[in-house]
């Protein structure tokens, strides 16, 4: 969930369990305790670590009592009547809602760090996601014109809001008995099914069994349609066009499949680099991929498909300039000696 979000979401919730005396100072650690966990990003010095690190310390439900305590202490230099305990309990309600509402994505939260890494996903919501949004804004920008009613309006929001991320998480479980119907993955399989962009009717679904990987996009909402040779976006006007044209109802799903690598000397040695490990550490549905060179060498292309944006396939050329790529693509270049002469992540291509 992006930050802002994630401080009006805050700010509501912690209004909710205020009374009329602390609504600034509910109103205020919230949308700060809210947002705080997002800090960790200026601790990262590169996209690696970023990959690695970020939703970790901060956003760690063992740690949050302490993050509270320093941002309540904070806090008392401004709300100097209120008590710290009360402070106290509006961060850890600002904290605890943000672990919670990056739990509900698809990036991955590491909730027990120190003593796990293991990162937690329901792939509920969009990272993204205005409806989301907009009823925490809504609520926020309420509560402060009706303050007499503040408490009761955020109350209301808050349990909107919960009940829009219900409503999220029971469309998952259709979405993923859609997706198990469509492709009919082999046992053993690793299967999911991520939100996408804009609606939540729209889902990726994804299969990665020994030899390949399979997505495909489908929308299982009323107003689905797709189209059968859908074009992607060259500019961003065309956008939401294209979301409505690449995401068909399930009977019209097209099923991508990528086949994984066989192992090989060059592929061995990309694996053994400590900023490949990272990466794929991080990633979920990782797709590696080698292109021999005429010298000898080679270069690995290595992406998480669960990135994979609707309009395109994996890293390549892009259809007359169109927007090619997902995120997070990293590449290595090896020498006819097995040397890495060159790694790092892919440049992005642009919509014009």
């Amino acid at each position: 969930m992006d930050t802002i979000s994630h401080g009006l979401a805050g700010s509501m919730l912690t209004r909710a369990f205020a009374e009329r005396p602390g609504a600034r100072a509910a109103f205020v650690l919230g949308l700060l305790a809210g947002m705080l966990p997002d800090i960790d990003f200026i601790f990262f010095s590169d996209r690696l670590q970023y990959l690695r690190d970020h939703r970790g310390w901060t956003h760690s439900f063992l740690l949050m009592p302490f993050l509270a305590l320093l941002l309540a202490l904070a806090a008392r230099l401004l709300f100097r009547q209120a008590r710290l305990r009360t402070l106290w309990l509006f961060a850890a309600i600002g904290i605890v809602t943000h672990i919670l509402f990056d739990w509900i994505t698809s990036f991955g939260t590491m909730f027990w760090t120190p003593l796990s890494r293991t990162r937690y996903s329901l792939d509920w919501v969009f990272i993204l996601d205005p409806i989301f949004t907009g009823i925490a804004f809504t609520s926020v920008f309420a509560a402060l014109l009706f303050r007499a009613k503040g408490r009761l309006v955020a109350a209301a929001g808050s349990s909107l809001l919960i009940l829009y991320i219900g409503f999220c998480g029971a469309l998952h479980a259709r979405a993923l008995e859609t997706w198990k119907r469509i492709d009919r993955p082999t046992p053993g399989a690793k299967v999911a099914v991520l939100p996408q962009f804009l609606s939540p009717f729209r889902w990726l679904g994804l299969s990665e069994g020994r030899e390949e990987i399979h997505v495909a996009f489908f929308d299982i909402g009323p107003f689905a349609r797709g189209t059968g040779d859908p074009l992607p976006p060259r500019r961003w006007s065309e956008v939401l066009q294209s979301l409505s044209d690449y995401y068909p109802p399930p009977e019209g799903a097209r099923i991508q499949r990528f086949a994984k690598p066989s192992d090989s000397p060059v592929l061995e040695a990309a694996r053994a680099l400590p900023d490949v490990g990272i990466y794929r550490a991080f990633a979920r549905f990782p797709l590696e991929t080698v292109y021999p060179q005429g010298d000898g060498g080679a270069t690995v292309i290595v992406q998480d498909l669960r990135f994979l944006p609707w309009f395109t396939g994996p890293w390549g050329p892009g259809v007359n300039g169109a927007f090619r790529r997902q995120p997070f693509v990293y590449r290595v270049r090896f020498d006819g000696a097995l040397r890495a002469i060159e790694r790092g992540f892919v440049p992005g291509g642009r919509l014009r």
